[in-house]
């Protein structure tokens, strides 16, 4: 993971040197296969502001909408991103932390940017305090945003977000329906759902019109209050030369975007192979798109099925035919491959869609 840190004295220099050794991370889409892989592991990177301006340091680090982590006074910390915050589903996540390390502070994109999760994390790891105060978690409520997050489903009205949340500041129930083209009735039925969130079948909520939230594919007419979730459907199955960078890879997914072929805000998951488990520029692009970067042996890739483009050099090279078509569809859970094999400059990216997804409360 990488991490924008910026500190005032020598004191904070040190605190920010014992955060470059915890291990950190923001759940972003729950992971599962049949055919087995697991998220890439990182190690925590920090991008120190060396000689540049504050705000051209920032500048960089919301554009990449990457965490922001400020060892000093909570004030400099508000007027320093006042300019750059925009809106919470693309705003960096950013803590703020003092000399001493006793507490730890969430500013900014609490629960869709992860900073309440970081805040915990690094607190319980520094034996410090996470000052959260995000109003569903000071009450131990189930917050909708984060419920949305870890299981890889776009926020497609996030104005709602206040509607749902402030029915359950109140004490009030919400209703949830997921539409069958996600999960089977069957399927939801066995879902373990918290106290404050009640499931009804989709033919109910058709009826009936008086829901909360929507998991659905399609956006139904009235949404006003409704916050609809949309799952992310997209698997990028990806491949590169050795220590290809950030930069480059993203060219290539811009020119996918452009040419209408992915959308975005779709990407549930990039996929690939595990011997570029720590390909910088692969770990990198997953971060800035915030999903899960996950990888399967050769092994797992061979047991995938279907038409792929196979390739002797490839199989001699990484032990498998085909890297990028194997770990789309793997990663997809066995969904349907879109686009086969493309390559530019030495990246490598195939496109599979999910079909079903797996909902979890946690």
């Amino acid at each position: 993971m990488i991490l924008y840190m910026t500190w005032f004295s020598e004191r904070g220099r040190e605190l920010a040197a014992r955060i470059t050794e915890l291990s950190l991370s923001v759940s972003y889409g729950f992971w599962q296969s049949r055919y087995g892989g697991h998220p890439a592991l990182s190690k925590i990177q920090i991008r120190e502001r060396g000689n540049r301006s504050l705000p051209d340091f920032l500048e960089e680090a919301f554009a990449q909408q990457f965490p922001v982590i400020f060892i000093g006074a909570l004030g400099i910390a508000v007027r320093a991103i006042a300019p750059l915050i925009r809106h919470k589903t693309v705003d960096s996540p950013v803590l703020v932390l003092d000399e001493a390390g006793q507490f730890v502070i969430p500013v900014l994109s609490g629960h869709l940017g992860g900073a309440n999760e970081l805040a915990q994390q690094i607190a319980e790891s520094l034996h410090s305090a996470a000052v959260v105060t995000t109003a569903t978690d000071v009450n131990g409520l189930f917050a909708v945003d984060v419920f949305a997050r870890k299981n890889g489903l776009r926020v497609c009205n996030p104005e709602a977000i206040r509607h749902v949340s402030g029915k359950l500041l109140q004490g009030e129930i919400i209703v949830m329906a997921v539409d069958p083209a996600c999960m089977s009735p069957e399927e939801v039925a066995e879902l373990q759902s918290p106290k404050e969130v009640k499931l009804i079948s989709w033919n109910e909520a058709q009826a009936e019109h008086a829901v909360d939230v929507w998991i659905t594919k399609k956006e139904p007419r009235e949404y006003r209050k409704t916050l609809i979730l949309a799952p992310k459907t997209t698997v990028l199955g990806m491949g590169c030369k050795k220590n290809k960078s950030y930069n480059e890879i993203k060219q290539m997914i811009k020119t996918l975007v452009d040419s209408r072929k992915i959308d975005l805000d779709d990407i549930y998951a990039l996929a690939s192979i595990d011997v570029k488990e720590k390909e910088p520029g692969l770990q990198e692009l997953a971060q800035h798109l915030r999903v899960p970067f996950v990888v399967f042996s050769a092994g797992e890739l061979k047991k995938v099925s279907g038409d792929f483009t196979a390739s002797a050099f490839v199989s001699r090279t990484v032990g498998v035919d085909n890297v990028c078509e194997r770990a789309a569809v793997a990663a997809a859970d066995g969904g349907s491959l879109l686009i086969h094999k493309q390559a530019m400059d030495g990246v490598t990216i195939a496109v599979a869609k999910r079909e079903k997804i797996v909902l979890q409360f946690v």
